[in-house]
């Protein structure tokens, strides 16, 4: 898993549209290519984001009228981004700092991709714990009802311990935080 990075997960070629358009043809874009967000360009440089939440929640819920607003007035900026060689354990983590469920993915300060919280589940449903707060330690995490095969002992369990990237059963958690403090 430590191996695995944005760019062997992302998907290619995220769409855009100029800010000035308006949010009733985003949706129907979003509708008709099956997807969950657009990137929003200014100037043709990608400069936000507008998801399918921000649809309910900035427009549909206060009744305004999505052929009367544009993209730039509801997109989410500044855009948090990710290199394509960030590793997805730091992807997972940065989602779960700033409570967002896709990244945008850069080569050369180019966005080339983006990465959906339900790319990391298909790699690695293990990861998904910690973009769902879990725990607030990032360091420990008792993942309970998480169930797989200790890191360490290779044994079967349904309560794996998160720590510094590996899942460990209880015992052997034990066993290294014992040695750690002898």
């Amino acid at each position: 898993m430590n191996n695995i990075v944005a760019r062997d997960v992302m998907s290619r070629n995220p769409i855009t549209e100029d800010s000035g358009e308006s949010v009733i043809r985003a949706a129907q874009i979003m509708r008709d290519k099956g997807i969950s967000s657009i990137l929003v360009l200014k100037n043709n440089v990608v400069e936000g984001i507008v998801t399918e939440r921000d649809l309910v929640t900035k427009i549909v819920s206060k009744g305004l009228d999505p052929a009367k607003i544009t993209l730039g007035e509801i997109m989410s900026s500044p855009l948090i981004s990710i290199n394509e060689d960030t590793p997805l354990e730091l992807v997972a983590e940065l989602m779960w700092k700033n409570k967002i469920r896709r990244l945008p993915v850069k080569r050369e300060n180019v966005i080339v991709g983006i990465l959906t919280e339900n790319d990391i589940v298909r790699i690695s449903p293990g990861l998904i714990e910690i973009t769902r707060e879990i725990s607030g330690d990032k360091n420990y995490q008792l993942i309970a009802g998480l169930h797989g095969i200790c890191d360490r002992c290779h044994e079967y369990s349904n309560n794996l311990v998160y720590r510094a990237g590996k899942y460990y059963c209880e015992l052997c958690y034990s066993d290294i935080i014992s040695s750690l403090n002898e």
